[in-house]
């Protein structure tokens, strides 16, 4: 139970580190979930907190690794081989070296294997965190292109090496014709067991979808399950599961292209369960670096007051040092990046440098060290994650001060002003057709309703004004009834029937719950005291009829109908009451329009559920879809036009044109499952 609590407690850190992203979008996400980790380090269930580095391997890097495949473009992959690798292994090797060697000259008494395993975890970069900085600059697509393809290789070439510096760790020798030996064996053999394990799920796959077996019920789980499946299979035999992950990744990436339009409804719930997962498993990363940092800080001042500066002058110097090689590797060509002269060579090969930021992989992989060596603790486990923790930081705060000086600013082809004017344009075309087609019709009204929800939303609806109009509305429901009462028009008992249903109209929308609190006891409790003994009595009567097991369905069924159709006789007057009320607000109170329309929209639906029978239920959902329909296609067609005429960007009207498609794809997958 405490491990669940402890897993919790970092999922929420997660979410409320995204909360305030929102709010400060300035902010890189990774600093603001560090803090989160931060706090988190301050309750008392964290201070003896540890994760085992073998569930970092398999719970977080695999799925981070399959989902970078997936996502990657295997055309630009293929086409860009050379820069790629060039980059993500030649690179690669030549850094791990570099920071091995220049780490064992500054801390001789660092074994040279754990310099290169430090080497090996500081290596691998992150686009994911380059985006992130990135998103509202203009980043150039061959640069972009590179970075992401480098991360997705160049992650897997830092864990081989990881590896195979612990393997030297642990014998005390290193073979250099043995080690590239090992690393070919380990690098190569992940790719082939990847290509044949992914080339047989994905098989399973399609015959699946084939058999119509393609509920995402079913195969969000499966494809969940994958990177799992192919890591511990590949470790087992030997060679690199990461790597076999990455190229599975791949293999469904290609699978997901081709059925993208055969399955539209399982690729939207696939997409959006990646992003989920991939977003949360990221943000738990940084989140645990926050929280492992001041415990890792007091490990250090343990052994060695000064080691905190010295190690902290060595991460700021390996970065130094690696970001400096990546300006060199790219602007001398051994790794080649488009570019039509010396100037945009320079721009990129800067750019490229900067982007060099080291994320999530890099922090997995320091936590990931083993926790004993040789049946002893782990020598310098804390130093090395504490150097990669500076080289982490820092690759995300230089960039975030320079990159912004380097690179032009995105300017959007529309603004949100300008989106929401075409959607309030779209929709009061869509509603013009349908009235002029069809009239004033329930099934049309109620397919206007639904079409009003598609508008921008512009604004904060004033909850104190909106919870006044629903309070006069009960007021005048109120008025109307006791009036019908003393007249005879209606009796005791489907008076306060009626009231019960004007009441939850009324809390329904409240948005104030102490006024919910309110309400509910002026209607329930004096409310219940100022009835009659005789309408008492009545709803007595009604309850035990409720109560009633002996009626057999029909009789239920029957008895229900009934005591609607009597609601619908009871509500026509308060109605019109209300929408006269409503209508005459509109003309005298402008400034409210929008509150005034969410009470008639209230108001309106609940008179069609009343007024309709239960047999003109179903023909009138299937005119309602049909009109639905009918209205989508011409939103569509104004949006054509639109663009035609120059009156709508392209831009704007791809925006416009998603927005139509979400909203019929939402609204016909919840026929279905209705």
């Amino acid at each position: 139970m405490d491990t669940v609590f402890l897993v919790l407690l970092l999922i929420a850190a997660v979410v409320v580190a995204n909360i305030v992203y929102w709010k400060f979008d300035n902010i890189p996400i990774a600093f603001i979930q560090i803090a989160a980790g931060l706090l988190l380090s301050l309750f008392p269930i964290y201070q003896h907190f540890e994760l085992e580095p073998e569930i970092f391997l398999l719970v977080i890097i695999s799925v981070l690794m399959f989902n970078d495949g997936q996502r990657t473009s295997l055309s630009r992959l293929t086409h860009q081989f050379g820069t790629t690798f060039s980059l993500a292994v030649e690179l690669a090797i030549l850094s791990i070296l570099a920071v091995g060697f220049i780490t064992h000259l500054i801390i001789p008494s660092m074994p040279l294997a754990l310099a290169f395993a430090l080497g090996a975890i500081i290596t691998p970069t992150d686009a994911v965190a380059v985006t992130s900085i990135t998103n509202k600059m203009l980043v150039p697509s061959a640069v972009m292109g590179t970075l992401e393809n480098e991360s997705l290789f160049n992650d897997a070439s830092g864990i081989v090496a990881l590896n195979l510096a612990i393997a030297a760790a642990v014998t005390g020798q290193f073979s250099l014709i043995s080690g590239i030996g090992n690393f070919l064996y380990v690098f190569f053999g992940g790719i082939i067991v990847g290509g044949i394990l992914g080339s047989i799920i994905v098989s399973l796959r399609l015959r699946l979808i084939n058999m119509h077996v393609d509920a995402p019920s079913v195969m969000v789980p499966f494809t969940l399950l994958t990177p799992f499946v192919v890591y511990l299979i590949s470790e087992a035999i030997g060679v690199s599961g990461i790597l076999a992950v990455v190229v599975t990744g791949l293999i469904h990436g290609i699978q997901q292209d081709r059925l993208r339009l055969t399955s539209s409804r399982l690729q939207i719930v696939m997409t959006s369960t990646w992003s989920v997962v991939s977003s949360l498993l990221n943000g738990i990363v940084f989140v645990l670096l926050g929280l492992s940092l001041p415990s890792v800080i007091i490990n250090l001042h343990k052994h060695d007051t000064s080691s905190v500066f010295i190690l902290f002058g060595v991460g700021i110097l390996l970065y130094i040092v690696m970001t400096v090689m990546r300006y060199l590797w790219t602007n001398w060509d051994f790794a080649r990046i488009r570019a039509w002269d010396k100037k945009e060579k320079h721009v990129n090969s800067t750019v490229m440098a900067y982007s060099g930021v080291h994320g999530t992989i890099t922090l997995a992989m320091a936590f990931s060290l083993p926790l004993t060596l040789n049946g002893q603790a782990f020598p310098y486990r804390n130093d090395i994650i504490f150097v990669a923790t500076i080289v982490i930081l820092t690759s995300l705060l230089v960039p975030t001060l320079i990159l912004p000086r380097l690179l032009p600013h995105q300017v959007s082809k529309y603004t949100e002003a300008e989106l929401a004017a075409a959607k309030a344009k779209m929709v009061d075309d869509a509603i013009v057709t349908l009235q002029t087609r069809h009239g004033n019709s329930p099934s049309a009204s109620q397919v206007i309703n639904i079409l009003d929800g598609q508008r921008t939303v512009e604004g904060h609806v004033n909850k104190a004004k909106l919870n006044i109009i629903f309070e006069n509305c009960f007021e005048l429901e109120q008025q109307t009834v006791d009036s019908m009462l003393k007249n005879n028009e209606i009796s005791d008992l489907n008076a306060d029937l009626y009231m019960r249903v004007a009441q939850r109209t009324t809390l329904q929308y409240q948005q104030n719950n102490w006024q919910r609190i309110l309400l509910f006891f002026r209607f329930n409790v004096v409310g219940k005291f100022s009835l009659t003994k005789q309408a008492r009595q009545r709803r007595k009567t009604f309850h035990d009829m409720s109560r009633h097991t002996g009626a057999t369905k029909n009789e239920m069924i029957q008895r229900n109908r009934q005591m609607w159709q009597e609601m619908a006789k009871v509500e026509k007057k308060p109605y019109q009451k209300i929408i006269s009320y409503l209508n005459q607000s509109l003309i005298n109170d402008s400034k409210n329009n929008r509150e005034i329309n969410i009470v008639r929209r209230s108001y309106d639906e609940r008179h069609r559920r009343l007024t309709r029978s239960f047999k003109e239920h179903e023909n009138i959902e299937s005119e309602q879809n049909e009109l639905l329909i009918e209205a989508f296609q011409q939103e569509n067609t104004y949006i054509q036009s639109r663009i035609t005429s120059k009156e709508f960007s392209t831009e704007l009207g791809g925006a416009l044109y998603e927005q139509i498609s979400t909203d019929q794809l939402v609204y016909l997958q919840s026929i279905n499952e209705e």
